[in-house]
């Protein structure tokens, strides 16, 4: 990868920002379910949960949110391409002497920063909502969170903008995200312990890549006992392990779904 491939992506990342940035309601809609599911279902179920013993659960569902915002911004990640398409932009791309990988790396490196920019400010609010760190958390938590929703996010972009060069369609890319959605924030660990899961749910959540995500910064940021903790046979350190190997075993591959579909 030499001087003028990193020069060419960061263009399109930039470019991508900059859409980003003066799309007020793109940047709205993103916050809207996450801020549902943390005001809404978070201080609902905080309250019934906690009355069964001592969890503090809005802050266990708080550390989950983050991880979902990764999730939400990494699906609209294909949507763009198929408005490039509609509107000539991508024909143009494709006839220009760039490498065919700079356009789906530049949408994925674009989305992990909108991702990341935006799970700081979920936790920021989670913490004027009352999310409680635990004592121990440390510029290391910290930058265990950043890695962690980096991965999260390059790993399902990866997917998603993979998609969206193979689906062209705007309302079959749209109902793929809806269907996809749903099953992939419920079968992991983000908004309970996979524990109380039954054994077939379990191994579902086993191959999530969003339960080790959630499981490894909850583990760095509160206070998570026991019974509550996704994965207990791995350490924070393998989580994250298997949270960056997947990440990039992921983007590779999706880099390479991608270069086919630009063929076409």
């Amino acid at each position: 990868m030499d001087g003028a491939y990193l020069r060419q992506t960061w263009s399109l990342t930039k470019r991508e920002l900059r859409h980003w940035y003066r799309s007020k309601s793109q940047i709205l809609m993103t916050f809207i379910m996450p801020l549902i599911w943390l005001t809404l279902f978070g201080f609902a179920m905080s309250g019934f949960i906690s009355s069964m013993g001592d969890v503090d659960y809005f802050s266990f569902l708080a550390m989950g949110i983050v991880v979902m915002s990764a999730l939400s911004t990494a699906m609209n990640s294909g949507m763009s391409l198929v408005w490039d398409r509609r509107f000539g932009f991508l024909d143009k791309l494709k006839v220009t002497p760039i490498p065919r990988g700079v356009i789906p790396l530049a949408r994925v490196l674009s989305t992990a920063i909108k991702t990341l920019i935006q799970s700081l400010i979920m936790l920021g609010i989670a913490l004027l909502l009352g999310l409680n760190l635990s004592s121990d958390f440390s510029v290391l938590s910290f930058l265990i969170i950043i890695l962690v929703v980096v991965c999260t996010s390059m790993t399902f972009s990866s997917m998603f903008v993979s998609i969206g060069l193979v689906v062209k369609n705007q309302d079959a890319l749209m109902s793929i995200n809806v269907l996809l959605n749903l099953p992939l924030m419920m079968a992991s660990g983000l908004m309970f312990p996979t524990s109380s899961f039954p054994r077939w749910l379990q191994i579902i959540a086993d191959l999530n890549p969003l339960t080790y995500a959630a499981d490894a910064i909850r583990r760095v940021s509160i206070d998570v006992p026991s019974a509550l903790v996704s994965v207990p046979g791995l350490s924070v350190g393998q989580d994250v392990i298997v949270i960056v190997c997947v990440a990039a075993a992921f983007t590779i591959i999706g880099m390479l779904f991608a270069k086919r579909g630009l063929r076409t």
